[in-house]
């Protein structure tokens, strides 16, 4: 069977038709960068996430004008939808009203009463709810001067925190929430989620909250998320990116696909490069090309780009297929078959050609009827 992630075993909860935790894939969520109210720029986010495989998407409902845009959203979505509410529980009541599939809030910010009037309104429409537990949402204990140790009672109060929410909601008979343990830092994001997941069997939303900029937001997610997702612990997750929100869903496949929690459509290796590359534009260029051709294919593909004949076909032997370049002719691959030699300008050209004919023999014997045995 080779190497598997045993994920942890938790209960289910049901984000509109999107099942989340249990035996269910890892979904992949993003949040919209706009104005909630504005409704066609939100909608367009929310499609170009939907074209790359979101599976959930969150938007903020900060105000009134922002909640009396929901109904607009929901309609135009074929993704669930979440409303992410902090210190107004009457927002999130109109947010439920207004038929979100999920509201996020952070009970340590609401009136316990209040908290408990959410979780009727939830339950009465079938929507779920997930606990956001922070250290802003929950109050620091006294009396301590070491850092160290602030850090480590601060990740133990944020814990304990969730897990008493987690006792609370069952007790009202509210089962469908999933909780997030949100830090800025990984090594707490790390820690407070592995100890959530001994003591209970909630579903975990995953993510590394401020993480920053592209690159540094990679970096942080890949090593806090992918460490618990290594472990089997995690459900969902957002990749938080100061920027663009299809940037979180490609990096978030990409988490999931490394661990294969998740197979993308299009799956390109390509060689880091060195001195033997000798594809004119180097194999960055090449990969590139390989990419944007790529774009739209709806198939499942995996594809090996390679600067030199020196790491192939050996290396592209796991692959689809494969292109490497080499001095004025590179060549083209099938697992650890050479099918032949390609003038470097045209690899990328008989990549696809060869592609579609192996898409077409796949569907052709899809097609054919099996023998009764």
């Amino acid at each position: 069977m080779g190497f598997t992630v045993n994920r942890r075993k938790t209960r289910t909860c049901m984000v509109g038709d999107r099942p989340v935790g249990g035996d269910h894939l890892v979904a992949v969520q993003t949040m919209t960068k706009t104005k909630t109210w504005d409704v066609d720029g939100t909608l367009r986010q929310i499609r170009g996430a939907q074209d790359k495989g979101v599976d959930i998407v969150r938007v903020a409902c900060p105000d009134d004008k922002s909640a009396a845009a929901l109904p607009a959203i929901i309609a135009g979505s074929r993704v669930p939808i979440i409303a992410d509410i902090h210190f107004a529980p009457g927002l999130a009541l109109k947010a439920l009203e207004a038929g979100v599939h999920c509201v996020r809030i952070n009970p340590g910010n609401i009136k316990l009463e209040l908290v408990q009037k959410i979780v009727a309104l939830a339950k009465d429409k079938g929507a779920a709810i997930r606990i956001g537990v922070n250290s802003g949402s929950i109050m620091p204990r006294k009396g301590l001067e070491v850092k160290q140790d602030m850090e480590l009672e601060m990740a133990d109060l944020m814990v304990d925190t969730a897990v008493q929410w987690c006792e609370q909601f069952d007790k009202w008979g509210f089962h469908n929430f999933k909780v997030s343990l949100k830090s800025s830092d990984v090594l707490t994001t790390i820690y407070t989620n592995r100890r959530f997941a001994q003591q209970t069997d909630v579903p975990l939303h995953l993510g590394v909250t401020e993480a920053g900029m592209l690159q540094a937001s990679t970096v942080k997610s890949s090593i806090g998320l992918g460490t618990l997702l290594g472990e089997g612990i995690g459900d969902t997750i957002r990749v938080s990116i100061t920027g663009d929100p299809l940037d979180e869903v490609d990096v978030g496949y990409e988490i999931l696909s490394a661990l294969r929690l998740r197979k993308k459509n299009v799956e390109i290796v390509a060689c880091p490069s060195c001195g033997r590359d000798e594809v004119d534009g180097g194999v960055e260029t090449l990969a590139r090309q390989v990419e944007e051709r790529l774009r739209d294919y709806k198939g499942n593909i995996t594809v090996s780009v390679l600067g030199c004949i020196v790491n192939g076909p050996g290396e592209a032997a796991e692959a689809d297929l494969g292109i490497a370049g080499a001095k004025d002719a590179g060549y083209l691959f099938k697992g650890e078959q050479i099918l032949r030699r390609v003038p470097n300008e045209k690899l990328v050209d008989e990549l696809m050609i060869e592609l579609y004919k192996l898409e077409k023999r796949t569907r052709r014997r899809s097609s054919q009827p099996r023998a009764i045995e």
